[in-house]
């Protein structure tokens, strides 16, 4: 009987152990993943203050600042403000002292910016997609297999189908310009309002409008493929021709520039500088290099 009892001792003895000793081990890895955590947390930056991005709709309603932004934010502390709109548009928010910084498309108007004394840096050629001609899946015009642009404009213009222009002083309207000025070399084509609508509006309502009416339509690859299930009458017909690429540039904001004089205009240098500074290092090209590979089964923006 003795032994039966110092046997039974032992074996609870021995479930005592057992029990604590898991105790412990599921003490040590809360802890342990508490510190991780509280690691983790830390990493965030302490915060800074606003940077204001006057851009293009084409970088915002493709998706892609809302992709890098976050990373930036948390990474240096400072907050991005981003006003949308056309590039025309966008510029006029830099000159009225609302923007620190522009991410945009248009050439020309970018260096009519600079000589106009309101930028703290050169234009800074950062990433390019393409322009793509976008139209009826029948392809009343006859579009596809063109070489050119161009070539496109004008069987449209010869077929007098309906196109969709998003008529709003943007990067993409002004490129659309140039290529109707190309596709009517020996003289000006006659964009008649009977077949020609001009919205007005940015990249996202002129494709939706291009939709509604089975029309043609000049869009940047990127905002077409993100909101392509939307557009079930749309495809593709032109891409990437010569004259359809679409180059984007950084530029900073003057706060010295002559026409701020008397005015109460603040510009936040360091931090435009700094967001420069990042899109341009190393861990934002190796973002926007894999942006839109697992969804669209391409990249949608290359680095220059």
């Amino acid at each position: 009987m003795k032994k039966k009892l110092v046997k039974l001792v032992s074996l609870l003895t021995a479930l005592v152990m057992v029990f604590v000793l898991a105790a412990c081990s599921n003490s040590t890895t809360t802890e342990e993943e508490t510190t991780a955590t509280t690691a983790a947390e830390t990493t965030t930056a302490a915060p800074k203050g606003t940077i204001r991005l006057a851009t293009t709709t084409s970088v915002n309603d493709s998706g892609l600042l809302p992709y890098l932004l976050p990373t930036f934010e948390a990474e240096t502390g400072w907050k991005v403000e981003v006003a949308s709109a056309g590039t025309g548009i966008a510029i006029g928010y830099a000159k009225s002292g609302d923007a620190d910084m522009l991410l945009v498309h248009s050439k020309a108007q970018e260096e009519a910016f600079i000589e106009e004394g309101y930028a703290s840096t050169e234009r800074q050629s950062f990433m390019y997609n393409f322009f793509v001609l976008v139209g009826p899946k029948v392809d009343p015009a006859g579009v596809k297999g063109s070489g050119t642009a161009a070539e496109a404009f004008k069987k449209i213009h010869d077929a007098k189908q309906p196109f969709c222009s998003r008529g709003d002083n943007s990067g993409t309207h002004n490129k659309e310009t140039t290529i109707w000025e190309g596709a009517g070399a020996s003289g000006t084509l006659t964009l008649d309002p009977h077949w020609y609508t001009s919205v007005g509006s940015g990249m996202g309502d002129t494709l939706t409008k291009a939709n509604e009416l089975n029309a043609y339509c000049l869009t940047d690859k990127a905002t077409f493929l993100s909101m392509k299930d939307q557009l079930p009458n749309l495809d593709i017909l032109v891409a990437e021709s010569d004259d359809m690429k679409n180059t984007y540039s950084l530029i900073g904001v003057n706060p010295e520039a002559k026409p701020f004089e008397g005015k109460n205009v603040t510009i936040n240098t360091e931090g435009a500088n700094a967001l420069m500074e990042w899109l341009q290092g190393d861990e934002a090209p190796a973002l926007i290099e894999k942006y839109g590979v697992e969804e669209y089964g391409e990249q949608l923006f290359q680095l220059m």
